[in-house]
């Protein structure tokens, strides 16, 4: 999905184009490490790619970072959080999507300002990335007046004592803080015991891959979005009709994200030049509010060390498609709200 939106920036010559025509170069660079920076020392040793756009997972990130900052070559992602690169690898990267405990804290802050809801459950594994999701979802949570309480899965053979203890809680809503595999197996027994109440997750569960696996189970799911695509702005209407068009699927927000790279560099080469420094240089200078780049989901600008500032929304899965939620957004401290749906 990365690849073809993309690709499908990268082509655009009509009224939707921004800057120059640019030749993309596709490199395949699985989530490892050691076969990650083989690929990445490579492209940094081309003197005729002057930017990289890429990678899946934090790992091959956290990886190729130190070839790419000795090369002076900037990367743009638009899949891998900031927060998940050590701040001093930061220095050539530019993430286009929110981290995990961003959302985390919107989430909270979603569930009493749009839900109006006050007892959550949050369930949450042992892992880091459960812990990155659970501890700023508590913090915004008692700042909010939510009355929390935390539950710990810590294997999938204990889902349905879990859903057993949160239904005596009976909370208003769920919060689930897991991988999505934990989540998959906590989503089916919570409608097999009928727990009721509202779920809300990060964006990793609205992959379209979890719903199919997840099925109905998954029906009504919040999810933290980085742009709407099932929205009716002018710009998400027609990026999905042309992405649809091209390659007979519905785009996700990994392809929005990808679309989004794309054109934000060829804004960048238009006015700074295509050399890696100028690149570098065009893309630091997209560091406040008033000089935000136009994506599909509204403004994005980046914070200190390349973090990503953008809106948060929320979509409701049913039957494996994702629909703007009811509200799609309340306004959240530290992030602008811009509405584009």
């Amino acid at each position: 999905m990365l690849r073809r939106g993309v690709l499908l920036a990268a082509g655009e010559t009509n009224e939707n184009s921004i800057g120059p025509q640019p030749e993309v170069f596709v490199y395949d660079s699985p989530c490892d490490g050691q076969r990650a920076v083989a690929v990445a020392r490579e492209i940094a040793q081309d003197h005729s790619i002057s930017a990289v756009i890429g990678y899946l997972c934090a790992a091959s990130v956290r990886a190729v970072l130190p070839g790419y900052r000795e090369a002076g070559l900037p990367l743009i992602t638009p899949t891998v959080s900031g927060e998940e690169v050590p701040e001093e690898l930061r220095g050539k990267l530019f993430s286009l999507i929110f981290g995990g405990s961003e959302q985390a804290a919107f989430l909270a802050a979603y569930v009493r300002k749009a839900l109006g809801l006050v007892r959550v459950a949050v369930i949450a594994d042992h892992s880091d990335y459960g812990n990155l999701l659970t501890e700023p979802f508590l913090d915004e949570a008692e700042k909010q007046g939510l009355i929390t309480r935390v539950f710990t899965q810590t294997e999938a053979a204990g889902a349905a004592l879990t859903i057993q203890e949160v239904k005596a809680a009976d909370p208003h809503a769920l919060f689930l803080a897991t991988h999505p595999e934990t989540a998959r197996f906590l989503l089916l027994e919570r409608r097999r015991q009928h727990l009721g109440g509202v779920a809300l997750a990060p964006d990793v569960l609205g992959d379209r891959d979890f719903s199919e696996m997840t099925g109905p189970a998954a029906d009504g799911l919040l999810v933290c979005q980085p742009v709407l695509l099932g929205g009716s702005s002018p710009e998400v209407v027609g990026f999905v009709r042309r992405f649809t068009g091209a390659y007979k699927r519905q785009p996700d927000w990994i392809a929005a994200g990808g679309y989004d790279a794309l054109r934000l560099l060829r804004l960048v080469v238009g006015r700074e030049g295509p050399r890696r420094a100028a690149i570098l240089r065009g893309l630091a200078a997209i560091s406040g509010r008033e000089a935000a780049f136009p994506g599909l989901g509204g403004p994005i600008f980046f914070g200190q060390g390349g973090l990503c500032r953008r809106p948060f929304y929320v979509a409701r899965l049913e039957q494996g498609v994702l629909k703007p939620a009811a509200p799609p957004t309340v306004d959240f401290v530290g992030v602008f709200y811009q509405p584009s749906f």
